[in-house]
């Protein structure tokens, strides 16, 4: 079966670890996963490290699916939106308000932000489950402002907000949630319960998340391999506009 990881990452860790775009493929391969979708959440100027997901996007072509990491407090942001999705030809954007600093609901540009995404027709991530600045409910008012623009809430909310995020966006048909980094048995299976598996995506979360993990916890769950195509590769297809 595909295996396309719709959530990691590229650039030095927080910890200090540097890794490559070869690393982070040869790696996945490694695991049966063939295609991945990135952002870099290392450094201080979004504008380098866009730089450095469009270079490994231009290495691996067909393989690397890239995100625009935008910080919404940046006078540049929609510049940099406009560069990324069309100069650059990238398939998604990344918030990260944990990584980045703010409220999303106290962050008075994000509506023109989203607004100027939403032209590209490519989908945006977020990271929901680090308290208090990335929840799951200020997320969801904003997948319900912006009906037309698909979101993905990474982690399905992780640790602290895996079955509030679930039911923040139950309604809500342009909300995905990713799997990465949640390791409750009941988050899990409830997502894919209540959601549908329509709506659940797998992700690996590389480096910070072990990839063997990732991709077993689904087997172990003994997941239908009708409802595994759909979290394997088919949401990532449909989010990626293949």
């Amino acid at each position: 079966m595909k295996i396309y990881d719709i959530h990691s990452h590229l650039g030095k860790t927080s910890s200090g670890e540097e890794n490559s775009p070869e690393q982070l493929v040869n790696e996945l391969s490694q695991f049966g996963i063939s295609k991945v979708g990135i952002s870099s959440l290392s450094g201080v100027s979004t504008r380098a490290q866009n730089d450095l997901i469009y270079d490994a996007m231009c290495k691996f072509p067909g393989v690397v699916e890239g995100y625009a990491f935008i910080n919404p407090k940046d006078p540049q942001a929609i510049e940099e939106v406009h560069k990324c999705l069309g100069e650059y030809k990238m398939n998604g954007i990344k918030f990260h308000s944990w990584k980045h600093g703010y409220y999303p609901d106290n962050c008075p540009s994000l509506p023109d932000i989203l607004f100027e995404i939403q032209k590209y027709g490519v989908h945006v991530q977020t990271h929901v489950g680090t308290a208090p600045l990335s929840t799951p409910f200020i997320w969801a008012e904003y997948a319900k402002k912006f009906p037309k623009l698909d979101f993905l809430f990474t982690h399905t909310g992780f640790y602290e907000f895996g079955f509030a995020s679930i039911e923040a966006v139950r309604e809500l048909s342009n909300v995905w949630v990713e799997t990465s980094g949640q390791m409750d048995v009941e988050v899990l299976t409830k997502s894919i319960d209540l959601l549908g598996p329509e709506r659940v995506a797998f992700g690996v979360d590389w480096p910070y998340k072990l990839v063997n993990i990732e991709v077993e916890k689904f087997y172990l769950l003994k997941i239908p391999e009708q409802q595994l195509e759909h979290i394997f590769h088919k949401n990532a297809e449909y989010l990626w506009r293949m």
